[in-house]
């Protein structure tokens, strides 16, 4: 007697194949995501020289792709010289603000906090840490009056005074 997989069956397999074939999306996809936020309160927008200021408030959250900042207020300042309005740093302030993205398939994270959180949304996406900052990457911590991070090559740079634990590094 020969037996027919169930539909939920038939389901599993395909939701597991989808799976496998099509990774969580990670680092080098983030930056070609649209940049989202909810938040509790208001929003207001205004003009201050060349750009264009959304200033939102309590409760926010911001994301792009695996990146997620979550603070207080976020602004987030666009560009006015360009008829298309680019969007080139949001900036999240908290007590502290927080940040993660995963950075891998496996979900490796990097995490920071700070009182306040500047994301550049460029081409060469960096993210700084400014008041008592606080970033971990897989095997590295490090506590100090600032941290600048390099989203693409994972790299950052301090100003300190500063604490943490290096581990062995991987290309």
């Amino acid at each position: 007697m020969q037996t027919r997989p169930s539909k939920a069956g038939i389901f599993s397999i395909f939701l597991s194949c989808c799976l496998t074939a099509f990774p969580a999306q990670g680092l080098e996809t983030d930056g070609e995501q649209a940049v989202e936020y909810t938040a509790d309160g208001d929003l207001r927008m205004h003009n201050e020289g060349n750009s264009r200021l959304v200033v939102i408030n309590e409760n926010v959250r911001v994301t792009q792709g695996t990146i997620e900042i979550i603070g207080d207020t976020a602004t987030f300042e666009y560009d006015l010289t360009t008829s298309d309005l680019i969007l080139m740093k949001v900036t999240v302030n908290g007590s502290p603000a927080h940040y993660q993205q995963q950075i891998n398939a496996a979900g490796d994270l990097v995490e920071g906090e700070s009182e306040t959180i500047d994301y550049y949304v460029d081409v060469n996406s960096i993210v700084e840490f400014v008041g008592n900052a606080k970033f971990s990457q897989p095997g590295t911590t490090t506590n100090c009056v600032a941290i600048k991070y390099f989203i693409e090559s994972e790299l950052f740079e301090t100003t300190g005074p500063c604490s943490g634990v290096l581990s062995n590094q991987t290309n």
